[in-house]
This record gives C-alpha cells, sequence and structure tokens, in this order.
C-alpha cells in the first residue's frame, strides 16, 4: 500500500524535496506558500493524507490546530543546521561572528556552540523568535543591527529573508543540509509506517449486555468496519481492526448509552486478540470500557492509567512464585518500587488507589515471603499508633 504524504514549505524548499525523490511506495504532493501563515488555510483545504511534512516549526505550529489524527513533522533547527550556516556566513560574506545578527527559535543551541569557540570574538546579535512574532518585528531587529555594527543577517525565515534582499541588506538565509531535510523525512516516514502497521492490528470487541437494540446499533454503523462473529448469549463479539476501533472512539460509534460493558483486545492474529478481549472484559474495574493490547496492558479510553498484565523481569516471576500476588498488582508494586524503597502502608494504599485492608493484605504476602522486610516506625502528627515503615528486599536471582 502506497504513503501519501503532503510537502508544506516554501517554493525553495519544495524545489529540494522535489530533488530528494522518494522511495517506491511513498507519494509526494507539494503545497508550497508565499508566507508561512498560509499553511493554516492550506492544511483545512488538504484532504486525506497519511503524513504532512513541513519546512519548519512556523508553518507547523500554524496548521497543527487544522490537523486530526495526521502524522505530522517539521525540520529542526538544530546544531548542524547553526554549523553549517555560520560556517558559510564567515567565508563567503568575510564577517566575524561580532558582525552577524541572527534569529532563532532555540538560542540556546548557539551558545552551547559558541562555548566552544575562541574567545577572540564577540557574540552575534541574537533575537529570539516565535510563531506569534510579528515577521515586520523580526525584520527590524536585523536593519536597526544593521545600521550599527552588523554587516550581515541571517534568518531563518525566508520571507525576512526576501524583504531584506529587496530593501537592499545582506541577508543570509538559515541553511538547512539535505542530510539534515532527509533524515526528518525518513522520521516521519518511519512514523506513518508504523502507524498504519499498528492500525492494521488485528482486533476484537467482546459486549456483555441484555441490551437487545446493540446489535441493531452495530449494524447500522456496519459493524466498526467489521462483521459479526458471534452473538453467544449476553455477549456480543466483533472482529475488525485498531485503526477501526479507534475511528469508533473518535466518532462515538462504539456502542449508544446502556448497561452493558466492552472488552476490547488487540493482538497480531485474532485468536492472540481474541484471549485479549477476553482479559480486558473479565478484569475488576468498575470502568465500562477496557483495553488488553498486544503487549498485554490494561488501559481505559476515560483515563491514562495503563496496568500491566504481562511481566517479563525475573524478579516478577519470582513475586508471582513466592507471594501469590496478583500479575495487575506486580506491576504496579514494581513501579512504586523503583519510586521507594521505604515505605508507610498509607503510601503504598495512595499509589495503589486502593482501600486500606488491601494494602495490608498485600503487604501481608509480600512480608511473608520475605519481599517485605519492617524496618521501624514513624510517629504520626495526631494522636494514634507510630505507623510501621517498611522496606522492600527483593530476592536476587
Amino acid at each position: 500500500m502506497s504513503i501519501h504524504i503532503a510537502i508544506v514549505g516554501s517554493h525553495e524548499f519544495v524545489a529540494m524535496i522535489r530533488s530528494l525523490g522518494s522511495p517506491e511506495d511513498v507519494r509526494f504532493a507539494y503545497h508550497p506558500y508565499e508566507h508561512p501563515h498560509e499553511a493554516a488555510t492550506i492544511a483545512q483545504t488538504l484532504g486525506s493524507f497519511d503524513g504532512v511534512f513541513f519546512s519548519g516549526s512556523f508553518p507547523f505550529t500554524y496548521a497543527t490546530p487544522h490537523l486530526n489524527h495526521v502524522a505530522a513533522h517539521h525540520v529542526v533547527q538544530d546544531e548542524t543546521v547553526l554549523l553549517t550556516t555560520l560556517l558559510y556566513a564567515t567565508l563567503t560574506h568575510s564577517v566575524s561572528l561580532d558582525q552577524v545578527s541572527i534569529d532563532l527559535v532555540d538560542p540556546e543551541r548557539l551558545t552551547s556552540i559558541l562555548d566552544s569557540f575562541p574567545n577572540e570574538q564577540g557574540p552575534p546579535a541574537v533575537m529570539r523568535i516565535h510563531p506569534e512574532l510579528a515577521f515586520e518585528d523580526v525584520t527590524a531587529f536585523h536593519t536597526s543591527h544593521q545600521a550599527g555594527h552588523a554587516k550581515l543577517a541571517i534568518t531563518s525565515i525566508e520571507r525576512v529573508h526576501h524583504e531584506l534582499v529587496r530593501a537592499g541588506f545582506n541577508s543570509q538565509l538559515m541553511i538547512e543540509p539535505t542530510t539534515t531535510v532527509k533524515r526528518h523525512l525518513d522520521q516521519l516516514i518511519q512514523q506513518v509506517r508504523q502507524q498504519l502497521a499498528d492500525a492494521a492490528q488485528f482486533a476484537i470487541i467482546r459486549y456483555e449486555t441484555d441490551d437487545p437494540t446493540l446489535l441493531d446499533h452495530l449494524a447500522s454503523v456496519r459493524y466498526l468496519g467489521g462483521h459479526l462473529a458471534s452473538t453467544q448469549e449476553r455477549h456480543i463479539t466483533i472482529l475488525t481492526t485498531k485503526g477501526e476501533v479507534r475511528n469508533a472512539f473518535d466518532e462515538d460509534t462504539l456502542a449508544p448509552n446502556g448497561s452493558y460493558r466492552i472488552g476490547i483486545g488487540y493482538g497480531p492474529d485474532y485468536q492472540l486478540a481474541d484471549e485479549h478481549a477476553d482479559i480486558a472484559l473479565s478484569a475488576a474495574s468498575d470502568e465500562r470500557i477496557r483495553i488488553v493490547d498486544d503487549s498485554k496492558r490494561l488501559s481505559f479510553p476515560t483515563r491514562d492509567a495503563q496496568i500491566p498484565y504481562r511481566v517479563t523481569e525475573q524478579l516478577a516471576f519470582d513475586f508471582i512464585k513466592q507471594a501469590g500476588v496478583s500479575p495487575v498488582n506486580i506491576g504496579k508494586i514494581l513501579k512504586f518500587a523503583k519510586r521507594k524503597h521505604e515505605f508507610t502502608a498509607k503510601e503504598l494504599t495512595d499509589y495503589l488507589d486502593v482501600t486500606r485492608r488491601t494494602t495490608e493484605r498485600l503487604i501481608k504476602k509480600l512480608h511473608d515471603a520475605g519481599i517485605v522486610d519492617v524496618i521501624g516506625e514513624e510517629m504520626s502528627y495526631g494522636q494514634g499508633r507510630p505507623r510501621a515503615v517498611y522496606k522492600f528486599n527483593f530476592p536476587t536471582s
């Protein structure tokens, strides 16, 4: 399947991309502009693309609010760009650094470069730029310095460069080496490939419901881009893809309001996706919709939390064998242990977001297995008994 990428930039930038060519399975559509602000309008009229590549951070920022669920990337003004430009400017225009005015998105990059230069020369005049800045202010910055000591303007903005040249000032546009541009373009292409592969992953949606109207809803939305696998008692199973599930979330077509639970499983084949859907549906959670991905991580559409159901660390296997703790809690406890080697029951309760009684049962299992030791007490600020302080004592494998 061919990948379709839109190229948005100045005429010079578009010409550079054309000269690079493209992989056999990648098609470029070119959208040049006269002014970076036009990138917003272009984004609103692009149509369907797998990815959009911008010439810089300004057009990227202007266009991003108008891009929905499309991979986007832009050329970053890194140290290679700055060094190439400074070397070219000083050699070609025969100027010293203190005779240069330069506008930059990230002046700190220039500072780190100049720190390695000899201190015999003064630094250039630097202006920090951002997408909300009026280009006229950038032009004024350079013209004011050339009215004084500066002999050359180096600018990141093609519009500013052309205005300076038309006004008779010496200007050098920031040089982006072809290798730098190609590297960023390749990053976008790889990102798109990964997203397409991810969207094509197998998905099983299993509904648990007594609502007879759910089938009618699923038929009306064409079974979420897949097909109806089974309608066993109280369960409806849909075979589809991860991309179609995401579309269902975006379009709010996964299910109407009703009293039912949904387990979604992803996997490299339908058998694993089906297993993961079962895990998701049976998960001990009050969430109406649960998802288990191909790495057996449980997540919920309404919050960012992820719970690992598959833990591959040797230490985790020791946990399971010695303490009999569930895989869900093992993943959580391992993360907690990386943050705190010493803890109280209250701290663990707050982190796990469970009841104090549940935490006490977990601590007892871990203590009986020799994984947690009591090392002291913590005096409470109010009245009451001191709190026990525990320490993780992981067995070595």
